[in-house]
């Protein structure tokens, strides 16, 4: 086994990649194994990386995303990108800003145990297929979305902590309160006009920087947990803001403005060019079909570390679709 760790240099704002990588160098060292550090130097790079490294292996390489979510999302789809995925696993050291998909694992610190990482265990999680990129976590569209956006142009500011990022985009973006018009089919049936603030199609928990969006999705359930949220008022939506990072938000108060559920497939057909957001990446369509891939990516997920999502209680769900 081979093992490349990617580390976006600029992730968390560069304070955590240089430690890092003197950490991965003693480690792997004293195991003795072998290792590559690659440090991206643009976007996509990561996919460009993978897909020269994976056609020279001679054996089995688990690639590390080390940064945030966006990283992540390169390297899930630099790896799907790849016609021969026998033998490639998917690490990840969550060194980003929000690091949303960690937070489906616990505990959060064996993510940094460099020997717990090398002994690690392979779980085959799902992913959803959105246009030509891949999401492990989730997909946002509406009011996340253009949070993501601001945000990501928020963390730009030396002045402004990484995490009080998300925080400070979330409040611009609720002064314009954008939502998302869109004719919605889901498993095939008819096509609804909906008029949303937010949707989430997620496979993972949480999004903006700890959110607990989507508190009954699972990485493992070979389904896509469908979140849409009406596009109520300001207030209404400030009452909900709370419960809606608790993960509390799917209950009998929020019933009429929250819909809820499982599926394997979603179309979208938007009024213009809309703004998605693909575990961060940022993606503009006028059509889009989200697809479930069930089993699709080996994560590895660190020794002494296991799913949060298999101790939900699924019976608290009462805002179904």
């Amino acid at each position: 086994m081979k093992y490349c760790f990617i580390i976006n240099p600029a992730a968390g704002k560069g304070k955590r990649a240089s430690e890092l990588q003197e950490n991965i160098d003693r480690v792997c060292k004293e195991k003795g194994v072998e290792y590559e550090i690659y440090n991206t130097k643009a976007p996509r790079d990561a996919e460009d990386y993978i897909r020269r490294t994976a056609t020279l292996r001679d054996g089995e390489i688990s690639f590390f995303a080390c940064g945030g979510d966006g990283t992540l999302c390169e390297t899930v789809t630099g790896i799907m990108s790849l016609e021969d995925r026998e033998g490639i696993y998917l690490g990840l050291i969550p060194i980003g800003t929000g690091n949303d998909f960690a937070r489906n694992f616990a505990p959060s610190e064996r993510y940094f145990d460099i020997g717990a990482q090398i002994d690690s265990t392979p779980y085959k999680v799902d992913l959803i297929k959105a246009a030509d990129r891949h999401a492990i976590n989730m997909v946002n569209i509406g009011f996340d979305c253009e949070v993501v956006c601001k945000t990501a142009s928020i963390k730009k500011s030396p002045l402004v902590p990484s995490k009080l990022a998300y925080i400070l985009g979330l409040v611009v973006t609720l002064i314009k309160k954008p939502g998302v018009k869109a004719d919605i089919s889901i498993n095939g049936g008819k096509s609804v006009r909906e008029e949303l603030l937010l949707t989430t199609f997620a496979n993972g928990a949480f999004c903006g920087g700890g959110f607990h969006s989507n508190p009954l999705a699972s990485l493992l359930d070979g389904k896509i947990d469908t979140l849409l949220v009406s596009n109520v008022s300001r207030l209404k939506f400030i009452s909900l803001v709370g419960d809606y990072k608790k993960g509390t938000h799917l209950t009998e108060k929020f019933k009429n403005i929250i819909r809820n559920g499982k599926c394997d497939e979603i179309k979208l057909s938007f009024d213009k060019p809309t703004n998605v957001s693909v575990d961060g990446e940022i993606i503009t369509v006028s059509e889009l079909v989200l697809s479930l891939l069930c089993g699709a990516m080996n994560f590895l997920v660190p020794n002494g570390a296991m799913p949060i999502s298999e101790n939900i209680p699924k019976e608290e769900a009462v805002c179904a679709l």
